[in-house]
């Protein structure tokens, strides 16, 4: 989507690191697009798992909408595959594990992630993983 751009920031008094995805709403003009941004959030408001992303707040002003999101400082699964040129069984195994774990728990929320692929994953820590993109 050409309208969101995500950045970090820092919250000032706890010091938490936060990704900010900022949704551009006059580019939001799409039926599909004005459907797929309030999905998104729709989901994000209802989970709550160890290998999905966080919602933590929704700041809307009259230009943008501000979602404050759990930060994985890890990059995307994508860029870790890219780097180490394969990854090993065991890690693989690992975040297979963890994939499963989080699309269980979607499905019995009847929730489907429509693109999961490696850059909607992100890592957190090592050889852990948070689903991303549910527009």
């Amino acid at each position: 989507m050409l309208f969101r751009s995500v950045k970090n920031a820092t919250h000032i008094l706890t010091g938490e690191k936060v990704a900010v995805k900022i949704l551009e709403k006059a580019k939001i003009t799409d039926v599909n697009d004005v459907e797929r941004v309030a999905r998104e959030i729709n989901i994000l408001k209802t989970i709550r798992h160890p290998h999905i992303i966080q919602l933590y707040e929704i700041i809307e002003t009259p230009k943008q909408l501000y979602l404050i999101m759990e930060y994985a400082s890890g990059g995307e699964l994508f860029e870790y595959i890219v780097s180490h040129q394969r990854v090993k069984e065991l890690e693989a195994c690992l975040f297979f594990q963890q994939i499963i774990a989080g699309v269980e728990y979607i499905s019995k929320l009847n929730i489907v992630h429509r693109d999961l692929k490696p850059e909607n994953i992100m890592m957190y820590k090592k050889l852990s993983i948070k689903l991303i993109d549910f527009g």
